[in-house]
């Protein structure tokens, strides 16, 4: 199984406010913005900020994000130690993107990205 760090992503209400926080205030560059998604770099390492849901939780910790070869196979050893599937994998244009809740109760995120748009997240 082949598994790439990826990227910190955060969940954030407000995209434009957070890029500016963390460009402005800290230096980092900004890769891509969009009103629900960004990145900065952070001397090589990823922070990506996802626009969070009128009713979502902003603010929480981290989700570490993976690319995996295969979601499936992937959530299937994840469960095994102990991990639980947190609603559906969904499919949007970019692959297959699943959340899983970590034993200790954290969040990871796993993509399997489509072969045309890996780079996309």
């Amino acid at each position: 199984m082949s598994v790439q760090f990826k990227h910190i992503m955060l969940m954030v209400k407000d995209i434009p406010a957070t890029v500016k926080f963390y460009s402005e205030g800290l230096g980092l560059k900004v890769i891509t913005s969009s009103p629900g998604w960004a990145e900065l770099d952070a001397n090589g390492t990823t922070i990506a900020l996802h626009a969070a849901s009128e009713n979502g939780q902003s603010g929480s910790s981290p989700i570490l994000s993976f690319h995996v070869d295969d979601v499936y196979a992937t959530i299937a050893t994840l469960e095994e130690g102990g991990a639980i599937l947190e609603g559906n994998v969904r499919e949007p244009s970019f692959g297959k993107v699943a959340a899983m809740r970590t034993p200790d109760g954290s969040i990871i995120s796993l993509l399997q990205p489509n072969a045309v748009k890996a780079s996309s997240y």
